[in-house]
């Protein structure tokens, strides 16, 4: 699954908003500064955010950005789909004509591939931002160390509480 800079850093503005939105807006400004994002690029992420009703942006001295409905309604599949426009590039290569010599319709790779899709789906539609935002401040309290990639078979299990049981 690829992620654009734009999916990753909506996850990261959602989820500073989730975080540090409840009180009072947040600004871009801050939400840049706080995540490591360009403020124009941000800006622009904001803005299709707000179009698809998943945040309230307001203008002017006492502005900024707050979600529009509650974390537990807002999915990852819900950002995502607003910044990327799909949740995986699966559906590019289903999207393709398959010309192998047993015809789509018996495609053991398409099966796969749909399977991949499916479980994409699953995770991020039952991944919401409160439960993302419950999790990064259970991973802070706690000091646990997220590794960066999966772990090699034999390995001890990897803590990622944040999927859907």
């Amino acid at each position: 699954m690829k992620i654009s800079t734009r999916g990753e850093y909506g996850l990261r503005a959602m989820l500073y908003i989730a975080r540090n939105g409840q009180d009072a807006p947040v600004t871009s400004r801050e939400i840049a500064k706080r995540q490591a994002i360009p403020e124009p690029y941000l800006r622009q992420i904001l803005a299709l955010l707000s179009k698809d009703h998943l945040i309230q942006s307001n203008r002017g001295p006492q502005g900024g950005h707050l979600l529009a409905r509650s974390a537990d309604s807002i999915t990852l599949r819900d950002i995502l789909l607003t910044l990327e426009g799909q949740t995986t590039s699966v559906d590019q290569i289903l999207a393709l004509p398959c010309n192998i010599e047993v015809g789509p319709e018996h495609c053991v790779i398409r099966e796969v591939l749909l399977e991949v899709k499916q479980a994409v789906n699953t995770i991020l539609g039952g991944t919401t931002l409160a439960r993302l935002a419950a999790r990064q401040q259970e991973i802070l309290d706690r000091k646990i160390r997220v590794p960066s990639d999966l772990v090699a078979e034999g390995d001890p299990p990897s803590v990622l509480n944040v999927l859907p049981s």
